[in-house]
């Protein structure tokens, strides 16, 4: 069940890497000018492709055990298309919304950042751009 859910346990609050921890973060006010909505890649490891091709071959598999050299090839073929489809799925089921987000610096400099989904943001919000050696993230400026 915890593979359905990206392996992720609930938590309250925020969260950061452990790459951030202890990291020296510059923040720099922009506006945001455009966005466009993306979708980031999901995750192709050898635990679908081994549970796809499992569950292939053991649906394959005859009430009685393998009898002759046909059915052999048979659940052998069916794990290999298990081994597929259990990787397209996790690769699916593993992918994320996402938004990239061209700001303009108070400066005029221009950038571009990709980050999930939510928050979304729109044209005209002010963020603060949070920058350090390990990459940037934006959040909603808060306003005074």
């Amino acid at each position: 069940m915890l593979w359905l859910t990206g392996c992720t346990l609930p938590h309250s609050g925020s969260h950061v890497s452990s790459a951030q921890v202890g990291q020296l973060q510059k923040i720099t006010v922009a506006t945001v000018i455009k966005t466009k909505p993306i979708t980031i890649d999901g995750t192709k490891t050898n635990l679908g492709q081994y549970s796809g091709a499992v569950l292939g071959g053991a649906a394959a598999m005859p009430r009685g055990g393998v009898g002759s050299t046909g059915q052999a090839l048979g659940i052998a073929a069916a794990s290999v298309v298990g081994a597929m489809a259990g990787q397209t799925i996790e690769e699916y089921v593993t992918r994320k919304e996402a938004q990239e987000i061209t700001i303009q610096m108070s400066n005029g400099d221009v950038a571009v950042i990709t980050q999930e989904s939510p928050p979304n943001f729109q044209v005209g919000d002010k963020v603060n751009v949070i920058s350090s050696p390990v990459g940037a993230r934006l959040e909603l400026a808060l306003e005074f």
